[in-house]
């Protein structure tokens, strides 16, 4: 995983966000369809979150 992976998994948390509070903390957006490709996040209703 990429440093800038890294940094936007690290921001996930089991609690859903959006791609804007998401974006805001990480200032990147790209690396979400990413993560949740590798099965990694999910995506739901516009928001994200950090698979277990």
């Amino acid at each position: 995983m990429t440093e800038v992976g890294k940094a936007i998994f690290n921001e996930l948390s089991n609690e859903p966000a959006t791609v804007g509070e998401i974006a805001q903390n990480t200032h990147r957006q790209l690396i979400l369809t990413q993560l949740v490709m590798a099965g990694l996040s999910d995506y739901q209703f516009g928001c994200y979150k950090r698979l277990q």
